[in-house]
């Protein structure tokens, strides 16, 4: 008898846009089946498909696809969308492996789900977090991730994010003001850049006016009461991060200078790596993956804390004895913008420089 796989959603209702659509319970011949179709280079797409699922619309072909990924893990796939699912709208998900050319399963599997109604939320909002968390900073830093308690409107940040200096003094021209703010999805966290023109050595902005910060001051991120959220309130205070500034950071990140700290196979421990300095908190979350021996990325949960300088990944399921790798992606960055291909200023570089900032890094260790 065909063993059918099962279909869930899930969603953490207090993190807007983190609804994810899974395929699991998978037989092993399916398992290894969809394997292989991905190493040949083909799409998950049309195996797990995602739509609008309205009831007046008869049968189920013309309704709207659900934008998103697909991605294949060691217990089976999991969808997520390239924009949240909505609040109150019905969504209808299906897996078919027919086109796989095989009859595995009997018939589909599909699930219906919704995300309910937001509830109305009681409290003003705030900031609860401001990275990088120290207090002591690079003359080169690049940005700030302002995170509040709930989703905020655009168009404040110009009035109500500003630099101060140690006597409480706008700084001129030291944050970038965007023409679109740097909101993510949620509207929970916003970017603040500092000027690029001004961080760049050999630019004219940074030739005229030099770095927007100075090592040695003392300043002040201060963000404004006047930010408010999608329901039209006010921040219940305005929030204020100081810090001082030490020298700048300019060299690129060197992977092989991190430490590994395994974990131990049978169980759900953390793997933990440390990093010599602090590095950007919300590419460590993007970046730094775990391969198991097949090839696969492990699912599980990441930490970063000690003022980003230090990884944890839990795995969803216990750790088997074996090889795995680390995966480092290239778009990785400290707090400056250097990446593991080179320093976010340096000189122009030749094509042939262009081609490594493609490829990632990697290190491996094996559980016995």
């Amino acid at each position: 008898m065909n063993h059918q796989p099962k279909l869930a959603f899930d969603c953490d209702p207090g993190k807007p846009g983190s609804g994810r659509v899974w395929v699991y319970d998978l037989q092993p011949d399916l398992a290894a089946c969809l394997h292989r179709h991905v190493r040949s280079g083909s799409g998950l797409q049309s195996l797990l498909r995602v739509t609008v699922a309205e009831s007046e619309v008869p049968g189920g072909e013309d309704l709207p696809d659900v934008l998103g990924r697909c991605q294949i893990l060691e217990a089976g796939l999991q969808f997520i969308p390239f924009f949240p699912f909505e609040r109150g709208m019905k969504y209808r998900a299906v897996f078919d492996p027919g086109p796989l050319g095989a009859s595995l399963i009997p018939e589909p599997s599909t699930l219906e789900f919704q995300i309910p109604p937001e509830q109305p939320i009681s409290e003003l909002p705030g900031v609860t977090h401001v990275y990088p968390s120290c207090d002591h900073l690079p003359e080169n830093l690049l940005r700030f991730y302002v995170y509040f308690s709930n989703s905020m409107q655009r168009g404040r940040s110009l009035e109500e994010i500003a630099l101060l200096d140690s006597e409480e003094r706008p700084v001129a021209d030291a944050l970038y003001r965007a023409p679109v703010e740097l909101w993510d999805r949620s509207m929970q966290r916003l970017t603040v850049l500092m000027d690029p023109g001004r961080l760049k050595r050999w630019v004219g902005p940074n030739v005229e006016l030099g770095p927007p910060l100075k090592v040695g001051q003392e300043y002040i991120l201060e963000i404004g009461s006047g930010m408010i959220d999608l329901h039209g309130r006010p921040l219940r205070q305005r929030f204020r991060k100081y810090f001082l500034v030490g020298d700048p950071v300019r060299g690129p990140i060197s992977v092989e200078d991190w430490k590994i700290f395994p974990p131990v196979k049978g169980g759900r421990q953390a793997i933990a790596l440390t990093f010599p300095g602090p590095l950007d908190r919300a590419l460590i979350f993007q970046t730094i993956t775990i391969e198991s021996k097949d090839g696969l990325a492990m699912d599980g949960r990441v930490e970063v804390d000690r003022c980003e300088t230090r990884w944890r990944f839990i795995p969803a399921s216990p750790w088997r004895a074996g090889p795995y790798s680390i995966r480092v992606g290239s778009g990785l960055e400290d707090l400056c913008g250097n990446s593991i291909a080179g320093a976010f200023d340096r000189p122009l570089r030749r094509e042939a420089d262009l081609v490594k900032e493609t490829n990632c890094a990697s290190l491996g260790f094996q559980l016995l």
